[in-house]
């Protein structure tokens, strides 16, 4: 059997981008080698493979276009691992903004007390589940309408070590239906309306049902129109929302009259990611 290095460097040559993509045979390595980080390849580079059949087989789907993610199983978010596969979408770096923002506002509002977590539309489970892991009491519960996406999140429960409450259901719909009460709701629904702005590798092998929507306020809507039927004295809502949607939700709003203090932040690429609303009881 070749070692891992000589593995890696026969097939960086195969490469359209090496610069760009030669991670990926590392990772690839890695996951054929059970090992746990990058500093163990370089350690144990001439080690021989554990299973050559096997990456070629994964290294073949990578060149085909298939993400690095799904083949080796899981994805670094927010500085946990999570497993991922085609029942639910990869994790962005966006949403990871979405998720420290989350982070010191209810840090912020909430300081130390205990609070009940929604992560609605919860795909992975990585929104809440991160959070879980930050904040000191957390009580998190977590929703989606695919039975697929929730037995992915029970997984990534277990693997992170959280406790967690999944509810299969759309929007606040399982929430309401249990009489359960929040302090916080964190949200990234379907937003993109039309496919063209997909790009073809995503809509290749990633769920559509976790991207595509008919109405891209629909969740938003429901979120805000029954919040008063989950919320305690006070609500912090956090969404994920499209480059596009500032100007709708803030219609939303008011045509909802929705006593509340609202903030729109961008993203690392200057788009709008982030809708965040606070209310309180008067």
């Amino acid at each position: 059997m070749p070692t891992l290095f000589e593995v890696y460097k026969n097939n960086k040559n195969k490469l359209e981008n090496p610069n760009k993509d030669e991670i990926n045979i590392r990772l690839l390595l890695l996951k054929n080698n059970n090992l746990e980080s990058m500093s163990d390849f370089y350690l144990k580079r001439n080690e021989e493979i554990n299973d050559l059949d096997k990456f070629n087989v994964d290294f073949a789907r990578f060149l085909a276009g298939e993400p690095i993610d799904y083949i080796i199983g899981e994805t670094l978010f927010f500085g946990h691992k999570f497993n991922v596969d085609n029942r639910v979408l990869i994790p962005r770096q966006e949403s990871e903004e979405v998720a420290l923002y989350a982070l010191r506002k209810i840090e912020s509002i909430f300081q130390d007390k205990p609070i009940d977590l929604f992560d609605v539309c919860c795909g992975s489970g990585c929104l809440g589940i991160s959070l879980a892991k930050h904040l000191k009491n957390v009580n998190l519960f977590l929703s989606d309408i695919s039975q697929d996406a929730i037995d992915v999140t029970v997984d990534n429960l277990s693997k992170n070590n959280v406790t967690g409450y999944v509810l299969k259901g759309n929007a606040l719909e399982p929430f309401i239906k249990y009489n359960l009460k929040a302090d916080v709701i964190i949200a990234n629904p379907p937003y993109i309306l039309n496919k063209e702005e997909i790009d073809e590798s995503v809509l290749k092998y990633e769920p559509h049902n976790a991207l595509l929507t008919t109405d891209n306020l629909d969740v938003y809507r429901d979120i805000l129109k029954n919040y008063e039927k989950v919320m305690k004295d006070k609500l912090l809502i956090v969404f994920e929302i499209g480059y596009d949607l500032k100007e709708k939700l803030i219609n939303l709003l008011y045509e909802l009259n929705i006593p509340c203090t609202y903030t729109f932040r961008k993203d690392i690429n200057n788009k709008d990611r982030i809708f965040s609303v606070l209310i309180e009881r008067r």
